[in-house]
This record gives C-alpha cells, sequence and structure tokens, in this order.
C-alpha cells in the first residue's frame, strides 16, 4: 500500500514538475514575446520618428531653399527691372521748331520714329509740317510820313512794301529720313544727321492790297484797292505822284484766297544735341526746293515763277521716350 501511495506521489510529482516547467516555458516564451513586441513597437517608434524628423528637417530644407531662391529671384527681377529701364532704348521723339530762309520763314513740327531694329543701320524716320510764308528780298517797309503832317485829321496809313502784289503762304506736309553720320545718340553729346524728305505744299496766294489815291470822274477818291492792270500806274506810282498812302489791315484779301498746289524737297545737315537723355535741341542746315503747277506772282517788278529755292537755318526742341 506505501509502495502505491509512493508510486502515486512520484508521478503526482513528475506531472506538477511537468506542468510547472510548461508553465514556466510559456511564462518565458511569453515575457520574451511580449519583450520582442515592445522592442520592435519601440524601434517603430524611432523609426517614425527619425522619418518625421528627417521630414521635418527635409521640409525645413526646402521651405529654406525655397526662400532663398524667391529672395534670389525677387532680387533678379529688380535688377532686371533697372536694366530694363537704364536700357531700354529710345523710339520715338517729337520736335517744334523756327526756320529763317533766304526767301522767307517758317515754323514746323516733326515726328519721329528710331529704327533700332538694325543697329548697323540706324536712321530715324519722320513726319512733318510745316507753315511758312515766301518773301521776295526785295521787299521793304516804307512808311508815309508825310500824309500825316499834310492831313493830320486823317486816318494814320500802315506801312506798306513797294511792288509787293500778293503775299504767298504755304502748309506743307511729308516724311524724311535721317542717317548719323557721326556721334552717339546719349546725353550731352552731339550727334550729326544727314537729313532728307518730301512732301506736299498747299500754297495759299492772297492779294496785297494798298491804301491808294485813285482817280474817279473828276476827281481822287481815297480806296483800299489790290493790284490790277486798270490801276497799275497808281499801284506802282513810277513817277512818284503820290498815289500810294500805305498798306492795308492784313484781313484784306483773304476772301480772295487761291490754292496753288505744288511738291516740296528737302536736305539737310543737322546737328542733334541732348542735355538730358530724352530732352534735346538741334540745328539744321539745309536747302530746299519748292515746284507748283502755276507761276506765283508776288512781286510786280520781279518775273514770276513757279520754283523756289532757298538756303536755310532752324532751331529746334524736342522730346524723346521709349
Amino acid at each position: 500500500m506505501k509502495n502505491i501511495f509512493f508510486i502515486l506521489l512520484l508521478i503526482s510529482a513528475v506531472f506538477n514538475a511537468d506542468f510547472l516547467h510548461a508553465q514556466k516555458n510559456r511564462t518565458v516564451k511569453s515575457n520574451s514575446s511580449a519583450r520582442a513586441d515592445s522592442i520592435k513597437l519601440v524601434s517603430q517608434l524611432r523609426k517614425e520618428a527619425l522619418i518625421k524628423r528627417q521630414d521635418s528637417i527635409y521640409e525645413a530644407r526646402e521651405l529654406m531653399k525655397e526662400k532663398r531662391q524667391q529672395a534670389i529671384d525677387e532680387r533678379n527681377e529688380k535688377l532686371e527691372a533697372k536694366r530694363r529701364k537704364k536700357g531700354i532704348p529710345l523710339t520715338q521723339e517729337i520736335a517744334v521748331g523756327y526756320r529763317i530762309a533766304s526767301d522767307g520763314w517758317s515754323f514746323f513740327a516733326n515726328r519721329g520714329i528710331l529704327n533700332i531694329d538694325d543697329p548697323e543701320k540706324p536712321h530715324t524716320l519722320f513726319a512733318w509740317i510745316d507753315f511758312s510764308e515766301k518773301k521776295n528780298p526785295k521787299e521793304k517797309n516804307i512808311s508815309n510820313e508825310v500824309f500825316s503832317t499834310i492831313y493830320p485829321d486823317e486816318p494814320k496809313p500802315l506801312s506798306y512794301k513797294y511792288g509787293k502784289i500778293n503775299n504767298f503762304y504755304q502748309f506743307k506736309f511729308g516724311i524724311g529720313n535721317m542717317k548719323p553720320i557721326s556721334g552717339k545718340l546719349d546725353k550731352k553729346n552731339v550727334v550729326i544727321y544727314w537729313s532728307y524728305s518730301a512732301g506736299l505744299s498747299l500754297g495759299f496766294l492772297k492779294p496785297y492790297y494798298l491804301d491808294l489815291i485813285v482817280k474817279e470822274g473828276n476827281g481822287y477818291v481815297r480806296k483800299f484797292a489790290k493790284f490790277e492792270d486798270s490801276i497799275k500806274e497808281y499801284f506802282l506810282d513810277p513817277t512818284n505822284q503820290g498815289y500810294i498812302l500805305g498798306g492795308a489791315d492784313f484781313t484784306m484779301g483773304i476772301g480772295d484766297i487761291k490754292i496753288k498746289p505744288g511738291l516740296a524737297l528737302k536736305t539737310a545737315m543737322y546737328f542733334d544735341y541732348s542735355p538730358t537723355k530724352k530732352i534735346f535741341s538741334g540745328i539744321e542746315l539745309g536747302a530746299s526746293a519748292e515746284i507748283y503747277t502755276q507761276k506765283i506772282p508776288i512781286m510786280a517788278i520781279i518775273k514770276s515763277n513757279n520754283v523756289f529755292f532757298n538756303v536755310y537755318a532752324d532751331f529746334r526742341f524736342g522730346k524723346r521716350w521709349e
């Protein structure tokens, strides 16, 4: 009986030992698995933190890089804007001036376009308008001082030009070109151009009136009259009989204006000076010709002609822009 009990006790001890060993092994395995999971979790967390840190550093670097590039771009844009502002070529100009010629005077205006497409062949194409008057070198103002002394109660006569029978004005317009010969278009620099142009001329021939003493019937009357063959002896007074008292107001004869069409040609040397980059002044010395379809009578004592040649000098000032 004791032996049986001992055997059972031994079997129970062995079973409990196996159970405890198995339980211990399960506990160890469970702890090892938990530890491994914990290590894996920590490693994963570290990895994720490292990735996030790397992403943050990358984003920060990218942001700094973007800001740096933006600053560079802004600086380059400012430099380019300054460069463009400084380097934008001038392509437009306008000028007005006064011209004195050997046969009259003119007021004129030019509107030009500077060609910059071909640096080897720079030039300025321009349109021009001109208002002028033709005068004869023999025109001289004469005043009748004796009349006021003899007839103090009569209106004082205006001065007049002996032999003049018409005023001749012209409105001209056309196109031209200027080519630089020397110099560079820049601030405080002189550029010499060769200029040539052609256009149309509309001539306005206005009769010239005189204040005359003219015979009518058995007596003489004072009247304003234009030149006609019937009163030629009074208008010219070749024997100095005192028929000419003086001149007449400019408005007389406006209603009798006649249009005389023609052509206008010019060639000249132009000297351009720019005190600043956009403001300029200049002097032009040249010659011009005008050809009309009919003869233009200006002086009764000078042969009429339909062709006019002259030399001239003008002064102008103007502005250029981009």
